[in-house]
């Protein structure tokens, strides 16, 4: 038996969309296959429902399902093209911080996803090990590189 009834499922799949539209935007740079990203993390989230035991795991294994289908859709394409007018889409991210996340976009996607999980999602290191399937000591790794060529950056 689920932890979780369809119709809190319907309320936190609604509450954590923009999350991951925000993930699979950073691993994809393309709008359409973000969305597509989503769309798909939804369906599989829901026909797995069964296998959550924990409701406070919820918005985790949500994110892990999210970044799995947008790293599969990304394998799949072999171009990337840029997103345009971003801002219209992450109206979240229309603020004085909107150029630092433009430079978050522009890292590798290694750096960039395991950013936008810790400063933007605010996960711990051990979550974002879960969510990627990657070791702690790649994430702090990786978050090292990605914060130090931000600085490289800015400076």
């Amino acid at each position: 038996m689920s932890a979780i009834s369809n119709e809190t499922f319907a309320r936190l799949v609604q509450e954590y969309m923009p999350n991951q539209y925000r993930l699979a935007l950073g691993i994809l740079h393309n709008r359409n296959d973000a969305e597509d990203a989503v769309s798909a993390s939804i369906l599989k989230a829901y026909e797995k429902l069964h296998t959550l035991r924990k409701r406070e795991r919820f918005q985790a294994w949500i994110m892990q399902i999210t970044a799995n289908e947008a790293k599969r859709i990304y394998a799949g394409n072999k171009r990337l093209s840029p997103v345009e007018n971003m801002e219209d889409y992450m109206p979240s991210f229309r603020d004085e911080y909107h150029e630092l996340w433009d430079m978050v976009m522009e890292l590798d996607i290694a750096y960039r996803e395991v950013i936008i999980l810790y400063f933007y999602e605010r996960f711990s290191i051990k979550e974002i090990g879960d969510i990627l399937h990657i070791a702690e000591g790649t994430v702090k790794s990786r978050l090292f590189r990605g914060k130090k060529q931000l600085k490289e950056w800015l400076s």
